[in-house]
């Protein structure tokens, strides 16, 4: 092979690459507007109107015993909502949603103080404080003719945040969650199919602490998903061709898609 004829190959090895490369990037671009981008634009509009209501009412949600791992800070209230688009206190453009944040604290007045000896003990703690974005101080004591410790002072007050984001190599929305139970993180990915009302209905009820269904979503991956969906349909196409009708149904007709924050806040309401 001549120079040239190598030349050449390179130059339409990298061609294909690029062309390739550029047909992935339009099949994710319309993945993301067909389908990802009406799912957040659905969690936003839902959320931003659960959070106009919860602040027009001020109404805090008590949370009872926040923390077995610090149970000083006892009962604390729910209350002062936020959310934004641009990772910070705006809004992005709503025909490009990328992120969804919510932001809220659980707080009651007060402090309380406790005290710790080990150097090592201190530095990991003081490391745990900071990532989970905790108000405190810490003031070092060195008294003649005793051991050195250090007490911490934290303020009844914990930063929670929801975000919902998308994960557009991979045509996912990802749910996180941040100090809303127990100092706890939480995070699990979703196909835009499974963002239904059923869906947002569990979120927001965790996010209102009515239950905790949502973090206890299955771990059936949507391959799994997809084969269960495809083994039922096989069977019942088996069924119709023996004795040419589908297997009866109980189902009702389908009723009127419910507003699950109408339907939440209803909940709320006979509750009062």
């Amino acid at each position: 092979m001549g120079v040239l004829d190598e030349l050449r190959k390179k130059a339409d090895e990298k061609k294909a690459a690029e062309q390739q490369e550029a047909k992935i990037n339009d099949q994710l671009e319309t993945i993301y507007q067909t389908k990802i981008l009406p799912k957040m634009q659905f969690m936003f509009d839902s959320f931003q109107e659960a959070i106009n209501y919860l602040n027009f009412l001020k109404e805090p949600v008590q949370v009872k015993n926040y923390c077995p791992r610090y149970p000083q800070f006892g009962n604390l209230f729910q209350s002062n909502y936020r959310i934004n688009t641009d990772g910070r206190i705006g809004l992005t453009d709503y025909n490009r949603l990328m992120q969804i944040n919510i932001s809220f604290f659980c707080e009651a007045n007060g402090e309380f103080s406790y005290r710790m000896e080990s150097d090592p003990l201190v530095e990991k703690e003081v490391q745990f404080l900071q990532a989970k974005k905790l108000y405190f101080d810490w003031k070092h004591h060195a008294p003649l003719g005793g051991a050195p410790y250090t007490i911490f002072t934290i303020q009844r007050k914990i930063p929670v945040t929801f975000r919902v984001e998308v994960d557009y190599q991979k045509s996912m929305l990802k749910v996180s969650i941040k100090n809303h139970e127990n100092l706890q993180s939480f995070a699990k990915s979703f196909s835009p199919e499974q963002l239904d009302n059923d869906f947002l209905d569990s979120l927001l009820s965790y996010f209102l602490r009515k239950d905790n269904r949502f973090a206890k979503v299955d771990d059936i991956s949507i391959e799994n998903k997809n084969a269960i969906k495809a083994a039922v349909q096989s069977k019942a196409a088996n069924y119709e061709q023996k004795y040419g009708q589908t297997p009866s149904s109980d189902d009702e007709p389908d009723s009127p898609k419910k507003n699950p924050i109408k339907s939440l806040f209803s909940k709320l309401h006979k509750k009062s």
